[in-house]
């Protein structure tokens, strides 16, 4: 840019900083005492509304408190129920263990946690990872063949494995 240009361009920036400072100072101050007298005005209908709308939040509250108390109760009350329930329970199931019988297929080329992971599937085991390192520690994992094999849950880890091997 021109000298000339750039005198024009900062006479042009002095102006408009004029301008508005100047409607700044007399019109600007002018509307902001109107607003202020208007929200004087306005807040007092809010007043009463804040006190109405306190009311209703207080009644809210006051009932989400009882709701939150009686769920409280049902549930210790169910848990106090639970509690007595398991002690009954023992004494009738002695009396007839669960035996679960089921079928386990491996495929070729499927690696041991998927055997594991069918076995835990079926009820077999509890924990799949407990056994399958029992079967890490036994260096058995290796050796589970594909094939169609029947298991029950009175089995243990090493009958189990004995079966998933062919043996």
């Amino acid at each position: 840019m021109s000298k000339p240009a750039l005198r024009f361009l900062a006479l042009g920036f002095l102006i408009s900083a004029i301008v508005l400072s100047g409607y700044r100072s007399f019109i600007y101050e002018s509307q902001s005492t109107t607003k202020d007298s208007v929200a004087i005005e306005t807040t007092k209908p809010n007043e009463e509304e804040e006190l109405l709308y306190k009311e209703k939040y207080e009644k809210l509250l006051a009932e989400t408190e009882v709701a939150e108390l009686t769920k409280e109760n049902a549930a210790s009350s169910a848990a106090v129920e639970s509690e007595e329930k398991p002690v009954e329970k023992p004494v009738e199931k002695p009396a007839k263990p669960v035996v679960t019988k089921a079928t386990i297929v491996v495929n070729d080329g499927d690696p041991g946690s998927i055997a594991v992971e069918q076995v835990k599937n079926q009820g077999i085991i509890k924990d799949s990872t407990e056994f399958e390192n029992f079967l890490e520690q036994n260096d058995y994992i290796s050796f589970i063949r594909p094939g169609s094999y029947e298991l029950t849950s009175e089995m243990n880890y090493e009958q189990i494995a004995n079966v998933l091997m062919g043996r």
